[in-house]
C-alpha cells in the first residue's frame, strides 16, 4: 500500500474512542490482505523458478567410499553397507563433448592440474648399455697339421705368448711328408736322366709327375722355398716346421710335445687384437635409436675418465628369451694393445629422430656404406676393397635423408602426460574458456619414448596444451560420471566381481544385455547353446540350496550333479572361440568337482564354492541364458561376506534362509545375471 495514502487514513480516525479502535483494526487487516496479495504473486515466481531448477537436477544416491554405487533412492551401499548420501547431478552443460569436463580457475587450483604445450623438435635420446670386449673373430688364425705324424717340438710353449708372422711354431716328423719328398727327389733324377731320350710321351710323363709331386709338398705345408731347397740339395728332411701364418697372441695351445696327431687336428689358435669385438646388451625399446654404422663412445674401469671410440658393425636380430635384450656388436681399434678381451665397459650413444623415425646423423647424409665392414664409407657408389661387395645407400637401413630443420621434427610432449593402460595412451587437452578451462580425453598414437618426453605419431597438434600433473584427476572423475575415461573407452563405471582380500564383493555395472552373447558366433546362438545350459544354472543353485542347509552328503552329490550337466552339454554346438571358451569352463567344473568328491569338510566346500560362482558367472557372461528360465536369482550381502550362498532361486524377493538378510534381485547387483 502507497505510504501517503496510509497516513491520510490513520489522520482521519480517532484513536481515543472505541470505534477509532475498531478502524485501526480494520486498517491493520486491509494492509496486511494486500501486503500478501502482493508477496503471493513474488512467491509464485521464486517457486516456479525453484521447481524448473529441482527439475533441472536428478538427485542420485552414492556411496562415499564406493563413488561407482549409484542408485535413484536412498538405502544402503550393497558393498560396505553404508547410508548413501544424495549426489546432485545437473543436467550439465550441453556443449560439452562425452569426453569432456569442465573445472573452474579456483577448482584447477585445488586439483593442482598443470599443463605443458605440445612442442616440435628433434627428439634426442642417450642410450647407455653395458658390453664386454671379446676377439675379433675374423682376425682369429688356427694352426693345424696338414698331414698325420709325430709332434717333436712345440716352439710356443705356453698360451699367451706373443709372435710375429713367419716364426717358427712347430717342428713335426711325419712319414708321409718323408715319402712325398723321395718322390719329388726320384721324379728330379729321372727327368735328368731322360735328357738325351728322344721319347717325347716319356718326358711329359715325367715333367707331370714333377709337377704333381711339387703341388703335393705345397699341400702337405712345404713353402716354395724348402720345395727349391729340397730339389737344389736332393736331401730329404725328417721332420717339418710350421710357422706362423700371421703376428698375434697364442690363445690356445692344444696339444703337448710328443703327440701323434691326424691331419686337420688344431695345433694352435692365434688371435689379432689389434682389433677387436665388443658387445653390448641393449634393451628392446632402444632398437628405435640405433643404426647399423653408428658411432658411440665406450668407457672402461681400466682408464678411468678416458673416452674411448668404437662403431656399430651387428645388431642381432633375434631377442635374448632370458634377457630381453638385444647383443649389439661394435668394432674397436686397439693398436697399442690397451684393451683385453672380457673387459667390462660402458657404452653411451647420443642419437636424434626425425618424424618418419629415421636416424639423424650429419656424417652419414648421402654416404655409401659397405653392409659387412662399416668402417668403409664413400661418397659415391663402389665397392668395398675388403670383402668386394656392393656399398649400399645409408638411407636404405635407417637413416635420415633430410637436412635438420624444424618442419620435419616430431611432436613432443612430457613423458608424465599420457596415462598408458598396456594398449592405448590418453592425454588430457585443455582447452581455455571464459569462466574456467574445458579438459579433453583423447587417445593418440606414441612413438619410442626420447629421455622425459614421447614422439607423437598422431592425435594432437603443435600449440595444444596437455596435462602434465593431474590427468589421472581428471580420468577418474570421468569415470566417475560414467563418461568414456582411461579405464572404459565406452563409458561406464568399471566393475565386475572382484576380490578384497578374502572376500567377494559385487559392483554395479554398467552393461548392455544385448552384448552378452558377442563372443558366441551367430551359429552358436541359432544352435541354442544357452538352453544347453539349463540343466547346469540349476546344478549349480542346487549346489548353493545344499550348503544354505549345511548337508554335505546332498552339497557333494549336487556337485555330482553339475558334472553330468556339464558332460551332457552338446559339444557339436560349440565352434572356434566359442569352443576354446566352453571346454575352459568344462575343465575347472570338473577339477572342482573331483575335489568336492574327496572332501570331507564342508567348510571347505563353501570356500570351492566361491571358485564355483566365478565360473558360472563368467559362463554366464559368455553364453548368457535361455528365456525359458522363469525365476528370480537373488543376493545376499551377509552370504558374500561369509562365504556362504551367493545366489538363490526364488519366486520373488524374499529373506535368505541361511542369513535371514533381505535379498536383493541380482539384476540389481549385476545386470548380466537378470535372470527372470
Amino acid at each position: 500500500m502507497n505510504k501517503s495514502v496510509y497516513n491520510k487514513i490513520l489522520s482521519k480516525i480517532n484513536l481515543s474512542g472505541t470505534s477509532g479502535l475498531i478502524g485501526l483494526i480494520i486498517i491493520i487487516i486491509l494492509a496486511f490482505s494486500i501486503g500478501m496479495i502482493f508477496s503471493g504473486d513474488n512467491n509464485s515466481n521464486k517457486d516456479l523458478h525453484q521447481h524448473s531448477s529441482d527439475e533441472a537436477r536428478v538427485t542420485m544416491w552414492t556411496c562415499s567410499m564406493h563413488p561407482q554405487i549409484k542408485l535413484p533412492d536412498p538405502g544402503k551401499c550393497p558393498i560396505c553397507f553404508m547410508d548413501l548420501i544424495p549426489l546432485e547431478t545437473g543436467v550439465g552443460d550441453s556443449s560439452l563433448g562425452e569426453r569432456q569436463l569442465k573445472l573452474s580457475e579456483n577448482a584447477k587450483k585445488l586439483a593442482q592440474i598443470q599443463s605443458q604445450p605440445v612442442i616440435r623438435a628433434f627428439a634426442e635420446r642417450e642410450i647407455r648399455m653395458v658390453g664386454k670386449i671379446a676377439y675379433n673373430e675374423r682376425n682369429l688364425n688356427y694352426i693345424t697339421a696338414w698331414v698325420p705324424g709325430r709332434l717333436d717340438r712345440l716352439y710356443a710353449d705356453y698360451t699367451g705368448v706373443t709372435v710375429q708372422k713367419g716364426d717358427h711354431m712347430v717342428d713335426m716328423y711325419s712319414p708321409e711328408l718323408l715319402a712325398a719328398q723321395d718322390e719329388l727327389i726320384q721324379t728330379k733324377t729321372a727327368i735328368e736322366s731322360l735328357s738325351q731320350s728322344k721319347s717325347v710321351i716319356l718326358k711329359q710323363t715325367t715333367e707331370a709327375t714333377l709337377i704333381a709331386a711339387r703341388e703335393k709338398l705345397r699341400l702337405f705345408g712345404l713353402s716354395n722355398n724348402q720345395i727349391e731347397e729340397l730339389e737344389k740339395n736332393g736331401i730329404t728332411s725328417e721332420h717339418q716346421t710350421i710357422y706362423a701364418p700371421v703376428g698375434g697372441v697364442v690363445i690356445e695351445k692344444n696339444v703337448k710335445e710328443g703327440m701323434y696327431v691326424e691331419t686337420g687336428t688344431k695345433i694352435y689358435t692365434i688371435a689379432d687384437l689389434s682389433k677387436l669385438w665388443i658387445f653390448f646388451e641393449a634393451y628392446e625399446s632402444d632398437l628405435p635409436w640405433l643404426r647399423y654404422g653408428q658411432k658411440l663412445e665406450f668407457v672402461s674401469p681400466s682408464f678411468p675418465g678416458e673416452k674411448l671410440d668404437a662403431q656399430i658393425s651387428f645388431i642381432d636380430p633375434v631377442v635374448d628369451p632370458q634377457k630381453r635384450t638385444i647383443k649389439v656388436r661394435a668394432n674397436v681399434d686397439n693398436k697399442e694393445l690397451r684393451l683385453k678381451p672380457d673387459m667390462y665397459v660402458t657404452g653411451v650413444l647420443k642419437s636424434r629422430l626425425d618424424a618418419n623415425g629415421r636416424v639423424i646423423d650429419l656424417k652419414m647424409s648421402g654416404q655409401w656404406i659397405c653392409p659387412m665392414h662399416p668402417e668403409i664409407i664413400k661418397d659415391k657408389q663402389d665397392q668395398c676393397e675388403i670383402c668386394g661387395m656392393d656399398l649400399v645407400k645409408v638411407s636404405d637401413i635407417g637413416y635420415s635423408t633430410t637436412v635438420p630443420d624444424d618442419k620435419y621434427a616430431p611432436l613432443l610432449i612430457p613423458a608424465s602426460a599420457p596415462l598408458l593402460t598396456g594398449k592405448r595412451a590418453i592425454v588430457y587437452v585443455e582447452i581455455k574458456s571464459d569462466d574456467g578451462s574445458i579438459f579433453e580425453g583423447r587417445e593418440i598414437e606414441l612413438g619410442p619414448k626420447a629421455g622425459d618426453t614421447y614422439i607423437v605419431k598422431s592425435g594432437l597438434a603443435e600449440g595444444e596444451m596437455v596435462v602434465t600433473n593431474g590427468a589421472f584427476k581428471l580420468d577418474s572423475e570421468l569415470q566417475i560420471q560414467a563418461k568414456p575415461s582411461m579405464m572404459t573407452p565406452e563409458g561406464g563405471v568399471v566393475s565386475t566381481v572382484h576380490q578384497h582380500g578374502n572376500q567377494l564383493q559385487p559392483t554395479i555395472q554398467k552393461q548392455n544385455n544385448a552384448k552378452h552373447n558377442m563372443s558366441v558366433s551367430e551359429a552358436d546362438s541359432k544352435n541354442n547353446v544357452p538352453n544347453e545350459l539349463i540343466p547346469v544354472y540349476q546344478a549349480y543353485i542346487n549346489i548353493q540350496k545344499s550348503l544354505a542347509s549345511d548337508n554335505l552328503n546332498t552339497a557333494k552329490t549336487s556337485y555330482n550333479q553339475l558334472s553330468d550337466a556339464v558332460k551332457e552339454v552338446d559339444m557339436s554346438l560349440f565352434n572356434g572361440e566359442s569352443d576354446k571358451q566352453w571346454m575352459s569352463f568344462y575343465d575347472s567344473i570338473l577339477n572342482i568337482s573331483g575335489t568336492i568328491n574327496k572332501s570331507s569338510n564342508i567348510e571347505k566346500i563353501r570356500n570351492l564354492f566361491e571358485e564355483t560362482s566365478n565360473i558360472i558367472i563368467d559362463l554366464h557372461k559368455y553364453f548368457g541364458h535361455s528365456d525359458s528360465i522363469d525365476f528370480y536369482l537373488t543376493f545376499c550381502p551377509m552370504a558374500f561376506k561369509n562365504k556362504g550362498a551367493y545366489w538363490i532361486q526364488t519366486d520373488s524377493v524374499v529373506n535368505n534362509p541361511y542369513y535371514g538378510e533381505k535379498m536383493l534381485r541380482c539384476g540389481e547387483i549385476k545386470e548380466t545375471w537378470s535372470a527372470k
